[in-house]
């Protein structure tokens, strides 16, 4: 297997906190220093890293998959965005490990980003955040700028809302959030936005509006009644005099501190606000705190919370490192009667019972699961949590340290992955155990990290001891022994970038490594002792790779002069050790035993390395010539001693050592029977150099470095000697590649480091590669060969680069890449094949995948071949299961890919199909919304159960209008008694009146009308208004005159006052028809759902999709379509638009369940679908 150019990364820095992502193809995101990581959690592997950014990494976004993917117009590869200090944002290929463009922010921070999609046109655009509050929407495709405004607060966090891409709340560094409703991709939003204070759910909300918008401040009701509800909410939820006396004022303002604001996926205008000790949560259209989620004392603070799509689940970060999972408790916003409920036109639709004030319960998230807590220490601290947005049963903790955990909530009794599979139901209060039985929150993953930084590294390419038939043997693995501060040893693989073995060896930082063996490790470390900078304790240890056992090599206690350096000699036969104010020590390492003490004048030379005058070869051809062909490498230490003292002719291996002592003389040592038997020094007047600081040699080459950066190379058995090109300030190593013929040696100095080769009978150097710092680059801290081609370096960041020296790339693509375990990852081919891939998964009959390429298509098959083994066998057996319908493999398949539009396609489209299907057929109890499963739409039969959140999890769909209209009822009539008793304000109070007097709830709108104070200033206009919703108004000369009324406050501007009359007189379609004249298409969609029946909500929904398809939202007008059972109309969008796979796959579904379009029109898609899947290379069998 080929070497790749890779890169290593190490620890986190501190600015990379939070920059994390984990995207819907399956694979995580995360800055380190400069760096972005790509993991594959499910095969526990680094796939990818990019760089190098300018400075270290902010933030990191995978590019969503919300929009249509085809061949042509919108292909789905592997697009993340980056941000770092310097302000550039950096939009990365990661198939191809290359940069797209870059946006520059003109050296401000980046804080936040944000990905603004466009499902209708594919179109992306990316909002990003600086320092000082500037915002800036760039566009995607052309990399310019469409607009620029800044905020007067500071600004930490963009969030824009699921549901509606135009509303956005920043959250401001006081833990305050600015509110705006006009985000546009090409249009700068106005300055008319609402900042809004929360503190906790110790007081009321305060809200300010900025200047060019009617302020109306917001007035405390007087009432009694609120002020005792004020007074009681205050007394329940803590004020800040009834805290613990035991806190700080300083405690008290780090809990009071807003970490995180976070949009509820599934539920409309429900915000998070984390807070260290409790969870806010909000409904940001009235501004209103709901409900609140503590912690007791005992509790680790909160530090992020991630809610989920598929069911109303919180997963939950605690300082402690601990990941906590709440589910939401049920209560009476969750239905219990038959969705085919109806009433006569115009007249509301009530629940079986009405709620008395006692049931109605507040919102409440129950804690089912929670991890085990993670020791954390100074070098591993949690700086990245997220969780996996397709299956939302994966939570991943990224550490400080490089080391990612990966927590699963599994299903033990079923296979079932994805959230809404795994959860049962809802939380029931005191039955914790039904949630918790079956389920389990584990361990399941883990890629190792670093756990200090690293202080020496050798690799295991080592000049061969033996050669066999000629060939040079080489080790099996290409292997890193990287010595850490904290005394560890570890066995990297440089093939995969993985951590094969991590060793405890020693207690203080690892001086320096030798390889021995392929499984043996030479270390050594020492410890200073007290000031002294020359005294200290020293420690040498042989360490076995597979067992782990460790032995110490020289036994000495007592305090003595530290360790400079140690060199081991090629037949690995002795060791020479160098002290700092002592002389040198030779040790022969088959006996473990001291050879020779040298005199002082050889203490701390300045440059020592052994002459590899003789090899394996050479001394089995002198000893022992018939054994010359046999493989050494798996020979013991035994066999090898034997070899060395044949009891025939008692000779070894002569080995010598060359070194430069602080005069500048050189000496060579020769040692030959484990003795010293020749001792050279030639003065420093003979080499005409001045102090030699480096020397390396190899052969007859022996290369030398001075004090002054001067390089000579002398050609030992020529006696000849000249310089190199160019001096080297700073020089810090020359090495020499072990195993090349050409005499390749690196060169590194302070500036960076050159590759030289000296092609054998030449006598001229030539330059390979040259590297070289700058401001944007970290600096090489220690190199060491990897192959003939590739060098390792470890850098000042800690991080380890593989470079090519033939190649200026320091990263390679993703197939380059040589990868562990490698998983199924369709993002990674090339578009046609994903498009083949996708097509055999949704058409599959059998597990075998027999498929037939067109002759020019064959070179496709071998990935997708590849592809197609990697998928889990039990996804690949419910494909082809026998009862597995066209939509369900749409649905898996849009899973398998990752594909976020499909998935919430084919999600609603099974929903929506079935229930046509059960209404068509009067099964009035098929289609049930149980308890746990109001939030969800459930599809029955065999059709995959899926939920209404991951329906409506498109930006631009309204699925809360869409559902049933007795289940959504509910839901508003608990939304807005939850309003009712929290409000604080007389905004919220308006908001409650016109709530329950639209929804034809008279009697408690009249009850709020009726506190007010005396003392109001709009006491005669409640009052009055309480009588009018108190009086008959089924006169013909009231009605008549209200329905005028109510017409002239709708031409007059007041359009909710208007309305509200025609409700109460009953005329809710003409209110609704009202609301969608004046644009308020929205509201009046909840209206009708609410207060309609089928055919007069049809009527209203009908002329809602007229005006979407005028607007060019066409997906939009497709899930409306399919709610009201348009199915023929949604196939011609769909192929309008030009979403021909999609449509082909809708045609069989709709057939499947019993639904025929037209017969011509169908045969049309079906013959011009096969024409283009034969033109991608497929051929299909008739």
């Amino acid at each position: 297997m080929n070497l790749s150019s890779k890169i290593i990364t190490t620890s986190s820095h501190t600015q990379n906190r939070g920059a994390c992502d984990w995207g819907w193809c399956g694979l995580v995101g995360y800055g380190s220093h400069r760096y972005v990581v790509v993991a594959d959690l499910a095969s526990s592997q680094v796939t990818q890293v990019l760089g190098i950014h300018k400075e270290n990494v902010t933030c990191v976004k995978w590019k969503p998959e919300d929009t249509h993917h085809d061949v042509v117009v919108n292909p789905s590869p592997l697009t993340l965005a980056a941000g770092d200090t310097s302000g550039d944002v950096i939009i990365w290929n990661v198939t191809k490990g290359e940069l797209k463009s870059t946006f520059s922010g003109n050296g401000r921070s980046v804080r936040d980003i944000t990905w603004n999609t466009n499902p209708e046109t594919s179109e992306a655009s990316i909002l990003v955040l600086y320092n000082k509050s500037d915002v800036i929407m760039w566009d995607f495709l052309t990399s310019s700028q469409l607009w620029r405004t800044s905020f007067s607060e500071p600004v930490s966090n963009i969030f824009i809302d699921p549901f509606n891409r135009d509303n956005a709340i920043f959250l401001c560094d006081d833990s305050s959030i600015l509110m705006i409703d006009d985000l546009q991709p090409r249009a700068a939003p106005s300055q008319k936005y609402r900042r809004i204070n929360f503190y906790g759910a110790t007081g009321p909300s305060k809200e300010t509006v900025q200047p060019g918008e009617d302020s109306g401040g917001l007035r405390r009701n007087s009432s009694s009644l609120n002020k005792f509800i004020n007074m009681t909410t205050s007394l329940i939820t803590g004020s800040a005099d009834s805290r613990s006396s035991r806190k700080s004022v300083s405690e008290d303002d780090k809990t009071s501190q807003c970490l995180q604001v976070v949009y509820h996926p599934g539920i409309r205008h429900v915000v998070f606000m984390v807070y260290p000790t409790q969870v806010d949560i909000i409904d940001v259209e009235v501004c209103i705190v709901v409900s609140t989620i503590r912690l007791d004392s005992k509790s680790s603070f909160f530090v992020r919370v991630l809610p989920c799509k598929q069911k109303d689940v919180l997963y939950c970060l605690h300082e402690n490192g601990c990941i906590t999972i709440r589910v939401r408790r049920q209560d009476k916003s969750h239905c219990t009667y038959t969705e085919s409920q109806r009433t006569q036109p115009s007249t509301p639709v009530s629940p079986e019972y009405v709620e008395a004030p006692s049931e109605r319960s507040d919102i409440a998230y129950d804690l089912i699961w929670q991890s085990d807590a993670v020791r954390l220490s100074n070098q591993s601290t949690v700086y990245g949590f997220c969780v996996h947005p397709g299956s939302e049963t994966g939570a991943a903790l990224i550490f400080s340290d490089g080391k990612i955990l990966l927590w699963e909530l599994v299903n033990t009794r079923d296979r079932g992955w994805i959230l809404e599979e795994v959860l049962p139901g809802l939380s029931i209060k005191g039955q914790k155990n039904l949630l918790i039985d079956g389920n389990r929150f584990l361990l399941t993953g883990m890629i190792k990290g670093f756990p200090s930084y690293i202080s020496t590294i050798k690799s295991n390419l080592q000049k061969p001891l033996t050669t066999i038939n000629g060939m040079e043997s080489k080790p099996k693995e290409a292997l890193l022994a990287l010595g850490l501060d904290n005394g560890a040893i570890l066995i990297l693989d440089i093939q995969t970038g993985q951590i094969e073995r991590e060793l405890s060896v020693h207690s203080n930082t690892v001086k320096g490594i030798e390889w021995l063996y392929q499984d043996t490790l030479f270390s050594w470390t020492c410890s200073r002792s007290g000031g002294s900078s020359s005294m200290g304790r020293n420690e040498i240890l042989l360490t076995t790779i597979q067992s782990g056992m460790v032995e110490v090599f020289r036994h000495r206690n007592k305090l003595e002069s530290i360790i400079t350096d140690i060199k081991v000699s090629p037949l690995r036969q002795y060791a020479v050790i160098s002290f700092k104010a002592q002389g040198l020590e030779v040790w022969c390492l088959q006996t473990k035993s001291l050879l020779r003490e040298m005199h002082d004048k050889f203490h701390h030379p300045r440059a020592l390395t052994w002459a590899p005058t003789f090899t394996w070869k050479t001394v089995v051809r002198q000893r022992t010539p018939n054994v010359i062909n046999k493989d050494f490498s798996e020979m013991s230490q035994a066999d090898i001693h034997n070899l060395l003292h044949d009891r025939e002719s008692r000779r070894v291996a002569r080995e010598q050592c060359v070194l430069a002592d602080r005069d500048g003389a050189i000496c060579r040592i020769t040692l030959e029977e484990r003795a010293i038997s020749d001792l050279t020094i030639f003065p420093p007047e003979v080499n005409g150099m001045s102090s030699v600081t480096h020397i390396a040699m190899k052969d007859d080459i022996m290369i030398l470095g001075d004090v002054t950066g001067a390089l000579y190379l002398m050609n030992t058995s020529k006696k000849t000697m000249k310089s190199a090109p160019k001096p080297y300030s700073g020089m810090r190593t020359i090495l020499f590649h072990p195993t090349s013929t050409d005499h390749r040696f690196a060169v590194m100095y302070d500036q960076g480091m050159d590759v030289w080769m000296l092609p054998q009978n030449q006598d001229q150097l030539k330059l390979l590669r040259s590297f070289k710092h700058n401001k944007s680059t970290p600096k090489i801290q220690s190199m060491e060969w990897a192959d003939l081609n590739h060098v390792s370096m470890v850098m000042d960041d800690g991080s380890i680069h593989i470079v090519d020296i033939t190649s200026s790339k320091i990263t390679c693509s993703w197939i380059q890449r040589n990868l562990m375990n490698t998983e199924f990852c369709p993002h990674t081919l090339p578009a046609q094949a994903s498009t083949l891939l996708k097509y055999l998964l949704q058409n599959a009959s059998s597990p075998d995948m027999v498929y037939r390429l067109s002759s020019d298509k064959e070179y496709l098959r071998p990935c997708i071949d590849d592809q197609l083994q990697l998928i889990d066998r039990d996804t690949l057996n419910r494909l082809t299961h026998i009862n597995s319908s066209t939509g369900q493999r749409c649905l898996l398949t849009a899973r398998v890919f990752g594909d976020e539009f499909d998935v919430n396609f084919w999600t609603a489209a099974l929903y929506f199909l079935s229930r046509a299907r059960d209404q068509r057929d009067n099964f009035k109890d098929q289609l049930l919304l149980s308890m746990d499963d109001c939030q969800s739409l459930t599809s029955t039969g065999s059709t995959v159960e899926t939920g209404s959140d991951a329906v409506h999890s498109s930006d631009r769909i309204l699925l809360d209008c869409l559902q049933s209209q007795s289940c959504f009822l509910r839901q508003q009539l608990h939304r807005v008694e939850q309003h009712n008793k929290k409000r604080t304000s007389t905004e919220h109070r308006q908001k409650c009146i016109e709530h329950f007097t639209m929804m034809g709830r008279e009697e408690e709108a009249t009850k709020i009308l009726l506190e007010t104070d005396f003392q109001s200033g709009h006491y005669r206009e409640d009052y009055l208004q309480a009588c009018l919703m108190s009086c008959d108004r089924t006169n013909t000369t009231a009605q008549s005159t209200l329905k005028l009324v109510a017409t002239h406050l709708i031409i007059s501007g007041k359009l909710q006052e208007g309305v509200e009359i025609l409700c109460l007189l009953g005329k809710v379609l003409d209110a609704c028809k009202y609301l969608q004249t004046y644009d308020h298409w929205q509201q009046a969609a909840w209206l009708a759902k609410l207060m309609l029946n089928d055919k007069e909500c049809e009527e209203i929904y009908l002329k809602w999709i007229e005006h979407l398809i005028s607007g060019k939202q066409m997906l939009q007008a497709i899930f409306i379509m399919m709610s009201l059972g348009k199915f023929d109309d949604v196939l011609k969008t769909l192929l309008y638009i030009g979403y021909l796979e999609t449509g082909v796959s809708f045609l069989k579904a709709c057939q499947e369940h019993g639904f025929q379009l037209p017969k011509d029109e169908s045969e049309a898609i079906l013959e011009k679908y096969g024409s283009h899947i034969e033109r991608l290379g497929l051929v299909v069998s008739d």
